[in-house]
């Protein structure tokens, strides 16, 4: 049996469960104008720092380095965007009860249903520059992570919204819950957890409500 939550689908087997996602449009586009920001400001720290050891100038030097270390983050964002996997990102063993989580290229880990305490669903909020920049973009998107029972997390999902055109804050904000929340229940009619909702990390994370 094949079940489609927006761009994610999960494949229910005599054996196992494998929940596999599919990149949009909107995907595509983050990832590539995170490699140009990257790429950009890899260019100014260039330009800055050539010119700072050029006129022996402190200030440019160290307007290179900020430079260098945004271009640094930009470019391993987009580099992870561009390689997160989107095929079995988590599989369920109905026979040996265990959950597999792969959420980035390099790391996975596999651990026992019974160690999963709860589904957290927590809303993010990422600045693409440095606090106190003019204009800032920012990224909000929601993760779904399993705690276990010795109190550490892994995060099995990140869902990020499909439009182009950034409506309001709160509409979003919504939006994103919504979506969240529906690949969190259907999930959990497996695992059989307790699930919450964590508010956005942006200003305020102190307010938990049941999903």
């Amino acid at each position: 049996m094949m079940k489609q939550i927006e761009n994610f689908t999960i494949t229910d087997t005599t054996d196992k469960i494998v929940v596999d996602y599919r990149r949009t449009m909107k995907d595509w586009f983050d990832t590539l104008i995170t490699l140009i920001l990257g790429l950009f400001l890899s260019v100014a720290t260039y330009f800055f720092l050539r010119q700072g050891f050029k006129t022996t100038s402190y200030i440019v030097i160290g307007g290179g380095l900020i430079f260098a270390f945004q271009a640094v983050l930009q470019s391993a964002s987009g580099l992870s965007r561009l390689f997160q996997p989107t095929r079995n990102l988590v599989i369920i063993n109905k026979n040996s009860k265990t959950l597999y989580s792969k959420h980035s290229p390099f790391t996975s880990k596999t651990f026992s249903l019974d160690d999963i305490q709860t589904l957290i669903v927590s809303g993010q909020k990422n600045k693409l520059l440095m606090r106190g920049s003019k204009n800032q973009m920012t990224r909000t998107y929601c993760t779904i992570s399993a705690k276990l029972k010795d109190d550490t997390e892994t995060t099995l999902f990140t869902i990020n919204t499909n439009r182009f055109l950034r409506p309001s804050d709160q509409r979003l904000e919504t939006e994103l819950y919504s979506k969240a929340k529906r690949l969190t229940t259907e999930l959990n009619n497996y695992l059989k957890s307790k699930y919450k909702w964590i508010g956005y990390n942006e200003e305020d994370n102190s307010s938990i409500r049941s999903l």
